[in-house]
């Protein structure tokens, strides 16, 4: 419902219109009436009406001087003048204040209901408009912010771009923050959380700021924030009230401030990353609490591979546990650079799988990807811890062969280089059995074919070999491995159960 004013100094002419026209008709309400053009515009100031129906002359102001007065405040108002002189001065003033509507006394129901009509349309086309403009505004305000978040992305995940990502990172700023400092957050959660957990949280503290303008973005299990830099203990606040969070281990960090006139020495991903290594869960990190780990002096680090190995191979998990614990802490103490710290942890499984070769049958490459995306130092004592269990687990298994299965494992791993080792040369050379018998007895006990258990393990052989000593060339790994004087064989093999070729992940470092 539109709301009326009816304004004129003749009583009974404001009596009568008010009175013959079906308002509730017209999708309008009456909401008042005034007899003069200042009570008329105090009642338009408190109560804002969509539509005026006022006389033109009055007393005090008239009808011109009130649509003039109020057009300043109220230019949304539609008019309808009603007058008892026909002139044309009247009409041609009345049209530059944009007055459609100019009726002349008397004037009947129809008069007036043709009018109000008219207006109504109007108002409807406009706010039909004003509503589309809204949404198109709206919607294109969401496709500059999904635009500016991307870019927010991209600037963190391909620091090879990083100059475009800066360009454009100063057009946001100076966008959507007029030049004043802004800074970078990273929330990161240590457990695996679930994408649309993930969205979850970033609408809500993007609904949590909803005045301000804060870009966020997921990567991988962390949100990436840019907002303004006093909003920082708004966000602290809302990180300790949002029930989400209070189910998962969290670690915030904060960046410095930055402004368009001075964007240099944006932290990378990783950078932000490494602020997390070695704090305890739940902390929010800003910048005044960052470590400086690239101006410490490199800090070599002493650690047992042997004990390690005797704590797994006698069964004293318990002892090993301890001895990662303590060699987190010298770490942690030292602050050696998370980089070099991973370095060290990767050395001890190739180490253990090295030495455990034939307890193991994991693809070692996928196991070290996994390590590398480890961002706390505690991550790297339940690996161990786990790791400890499966091979605990293998060993069980093992004890359960037969004494003919073992002396073939046995023979795999001492025979590996040999190019001629195969089922029946291990029966015609070591066992003097039935190939056969043996081919049947070995699947049965290990769940594999002997020729695919070979290849298996010469393949993962390989992978240490690599890991190890770096920089080898693939025909020497083929002698090694028993392909003899074949490399291709031995590339295609590889290549076929990894995904890439021996040379690739050699390069790869």
């Amino acid at each position: 419902m539109y709301k009326v004013l009816l304004v004129d100094d003749e009583r009974m002419i404001l009596d009568g219109i008010s009175t013959i026209v079906d308002w509730n008709k017209y999708q309008t309400q009456l909401i008042g009436k005034a007899i003069n053009g200042l009570e008329a515009y105090d009642f338009i100031t408190k109560n804002q009406p969509d539509i005026v129906i006022t006389d033109i002359t009055m007393p005090g102001l008239d009808g011109l001087q009130l649509v003039k007065k109020a057009q300043m405040e109220y230019p949304e108002i539609k008019w309808i003048f009603i007058s008892g002189y026909n002139e044309f001065e009247y009409a041609r003033q009345a049209m530059r204040f944009g007055v459609k509507h100019y009726l002349l006394k008397p004037c009947n129901e129809d008069n007036i209901a043709e009018a109000l009509a008219d207006v109504v349309q109007e108002k409807q086309q406009e706010e039909q408009s004003s509503a589309y403009v809204k949404e198109m505004e709206e919607e294109n305000a969401k496709i500059m912010i999904n635009e500016y978040e991307e870019a927010l992305k991209q600037l963190f995940t391909h620091p090879q771009q990083n100059l475009n990502a800066v360009t454009k990172l100063k057009s946001i700023m100076e966008e959507l923050y007029k030049g004043e400092s802004c800074l970078f957050a990273m929330i990161y959660m240590k457990e695996k959380v679930a994408y649309d957990q993930l969205v979850s949280l970033k609408h809500s503290i993007k609904s949590t700021f909803l005045h301000e303008s804060v870009l966020a973005n997921i990567i991988d299990n962390k949100i990436m924030l840019l907002m303004r830099s006093n909003d920082c203990d708004h966000l602290k606040q809302f990180l300790q009230d949002e029930e989400m969070l209070h189910h998962f281990t969290h670690t915030t960090v904060t960046t410095g401030a930055f402004s368009r006139h001075n964007i240099q020495g944006i932290p990378s991903l990783e950078e932000m990353n490494f602020q997390v290594f070695y704090r305890t869960k739940q902390q929010f990190i800003d910048h005044k609490r960052w470590y400086p780990y690239l101006n410490r002096t490199v800090q070599s680090i002493d650690f047992s591979f042997e004990k390690i190995l005797n704590c797994m191979r006698e069964g004293k998990k318990p002892e090993m546990i301890a001895y990662f614990q303590q060699l987190e802490e010298e770490l942690r103490e030292h602050y050696v650079l998370p980089k070099r710290a991973r370095g060290y942890f990767i050395q001890i499984y190739l180490f253990i799988v090295q030495r455990l070769s034939h307890r193991s049958t994991e693809d070692h490459i996928q196991v070290i990807s996994e390590m590398e995306d480890y961002h706390h130092v505690t991550d790297f004592t339940v690996f161990f811890g786990q790791l400890y269990d499966r091979l605990i687990q293998m060993s069980s298994q093992e004890s359960k062969y037969s004494k003919t299965v073992k002396q073939m494992l046995g023979f795999i791993e001492e025979e590996i280089a040999n190019p001629e080792l195969s089922l029946q040369w291990i029966a015609n050379h070591r066992l003097f059995m039935n190939a056969d018998y043996l081919g049947k007895t070995f699947k049965k006990e290990t769940g594999k074919g002997f020729s695919a258990f070979l290849t298996n393990t010469r393949i993962n052989k390989a992978i240490e070999i690599i890991e190890i000593e770096g920089d080898i060339k693939v025909f020497e790994l083929a002698e090694r491995l028993g392909f003899g004087n074949n490399p291709q064989y031995f590339s295609q093999i590889f290549k076929k159960m990894k995904g890439y070729s021996p040379s690739e992940r050699i390069k790869s470092g």
